[in-house]
């Protein structure tokens, strides 16, 4: 999937893209493992897409959604897992474009649904998604349970 506006081209990530996309996801307050991501971004897993928006050939932001199926509708959503824009970059466009095309992409993957968390002091992001049409139908919780 190729989406471009103007000089801005929303891609598929791969490999060459990890050292921008830990950028980005820095920016967020995540430091991930980079030997994991790279990974990950390899295995192209088919349940997960993770797309990245380029200005001037240079990653600017990144999107990536996951499949999961819920039993209890006999259906699969997809769950927007990030989406970052670079600070240099936002207030563009770009976000908006990865948020299209993240859409897209869960069309593409057979669900019916998009859904998304994002921290509750992020309030610029709950007036974007807000004005992408999002709603908060409900709440969620998270209880970290570590293997072993």
């Amino acid at each position: 999937m190729v989406v471009g506006v103007s000089s801005t081209v929303i891609r598929r990530a791969c490999t060459a893209d990890v050292s921008a996309m830990l950028g980005l996801l820095v920016q967020l307050g995540y430091a991930p493992e980079e030997d994991w991501v790279r990974t990950w971004v390899g295995a192209a897993s088919p349940d997960d897409r993770c797309l990245v928006a380029e200005v001037d050939f240079r990653v600017v932001g990144l999107a990536h959604i996951h499949r999961v199926p819920f039993l209890t509708e006999s259906a699969y959503k997809a769950r927007l897992t990030a989406l970052v824009v670079d600070e240099a970059e936002r207030s563009r466009g770009v976000g908006g474009l990865l948020l299209g095309a993240a859409e897209q992409a869960a069309r593409d993957l057979g669900a019916g649904v998009l859904e998304l968390s994002t921290s509750n002091r992020r309030q610029r992001a709950h007036r974007f998604y807000e004005r992408h049409g999002y709603s908060q139908p409900s709440r969620h919780y998270r209880k970290t349970v570590l293997p072993g």
